[in-house]
């Protein structure tokens, strides 16, 4: 195989004269392609992120890497296929892999050129040795929890063992989950070096089941009514049939979901409070297709099926990106774009040289969102099955 090692030319005007963006990345748990506003969604209120797709790019065609979290994860952070570095389906709490130290992360990449890089959310990519920890891989700080399914409410034991840490030492905070994120992010970006660049990453856990949310979501949504059409994949659609699934988890999807809609939303407001709106790069997606089977409640139509299948509603996802100033707004992104695609994508928008000497599957695909340049997709794009 090739060894490549990427040089990035589509260099802004801001970066030569040595300014560099700060960076959000957005990451949500199970949303799958469907329910928000700008895909035609209005039952469930999504403001801040329909705002983000109208005042940015909305991608059409956004793939991820595997119809599950953990190995999408892994691939964003590394322009990857998950299975060139044994991350393939989602770390158990027993699980003993994790990201290989000789694979270069994101963090790690914009980091060495003095970025401060911040985690919050969850990481679910190896915990059984340090070196795989988030503090370990490039993030000066970390806040959150090593494994999925803790669930919303402390003690955030669901699996059975509390997992909630701030680098390393556990924590006892008492919130929601999702808004505990969104607080303490912000308080990261109000108390960043305002003479350096950052990197956040929030990956949520939201809206993963086991749902729930805040008593003032539920009421909201109590009488949501389950409209949603089968889903076409046998697998899915033959739990909502067998009995013992009712009532609907619909109503406490749109809860989780409007709840994370509104952490986003503090997290844009502070960068508009501190005025680096037009610094800042923000790229948001899910990490796979909803969880449309019962007891998820999420709806991926028009596509076919969901969390799990390699059909298109298990592995394209929503998505957007926004740089206010820089690109143009309102615009959809109609090229095929994958999760792989993130890492160089990001060194070429911020100026930062790639430090990878290893294969990676990932195009640098900002000429095309920012100048509407053609990227010729080279490679092929293929999906490992989770219900094969």
């Amino acid at each position: 195989k090739k060894i490549l090692l990427f040089i990035n030319s589509a260099v802004d005007a801001d970066t030569l004269s040595g300014t560099r963006p700060n960076i959000i990345l957005i990451i949500t748990d199970d949303q799958g392609y469907g329910p928000i506003g700008a895909h035609g969604h209005p039952w469930i209120k999504t403001p801040n992120l329909d705002k983000m797709a109208s005042e940015g790019i909305l991608f059409t065609d956004f793939y991820v890497a595997q119809a599950v979290c953990g190995a999408s994860r892994a691939a964003l952070l590394t322009g990857c296929y998950p299975n060139r570095i044994n991350m393939l389906g989602a770390p158990g709490p027993n699980s003993k892999h994790g990201i290989n130290p000789d694979e270069v992360l994101i963090p790690e990449m914009l980091k060495n050129k003095g970025y401060s890089t911040g985690m919050f959310g969850k990481w679910h990519l190896g915990h059984s040795q340090e070196i795989f920890h988030p503090n370990a891989r490039g993030f000066d700080d970390f806040y959150g929890h090593m494994h999925t399914e803790v669930g919303y409410f402390p003690p955030f034991a669901n699996q059975g063992g509390i997992d909630f840490q701030r680098n390393g030492e556990t924590i006892s905070d008492e919130g929601y989950e999702t808004f505990l994120l969104a607080d303490e992010a912000s308080r990261w970006i109000k108390a960043r070096d305002k003479d350096k660049p950052f990197f956040l990453y929030m990956p949520f856990i939201a809206p993963h089941t086991p749902l729930e949310a805040p008593d003032d979501l539920v009421q909201k949504y109590n009488n949501l009514e389950d409209t949603r059409e089968l889903t076409r994949s046998v697998a899915i659609d033959r739990t909502r049939t067998l009995g013992g699934f009712r009532p609907s988890a619909r109503p406490i999807y749109a809860a989780v979901v409007d709840g994370l809609d509104q952490a986003i939303g503090k997290v844009l407001a502070t960068l508009a409070n501190e005025g680096i709106e037009e610094e800042t790069i923000i790229l948001f997606s899910s990490d796979n297709g909803g969880a449309a089977y019962a007891g998820g409640g999420a709806d991926n139509f028009p596509l076919r099926g969901g969390k799990g299948d390699t059909y298109e509603g298990g592995i394209r996802v929503i998505a957007a990106v926004k740089w206010k100033g820089k690109l143009e707004a309102g615009k959809n992104f109609e090229s095929i774009m994958t999760v792989m695609d993130v890492f160089p994508t990001l060194a070429s928008a911020s100026g930062v040289p790639m430090l990878n000497t290893k294969e990676i599957w990932g195009r640098d695909m900002w000429p095309a969102i920012k100048d509407g340049k053609k990227v010729k997709l080279d490679k092929e794009v293929y999906f490992a099955s989770e219900t094969p």
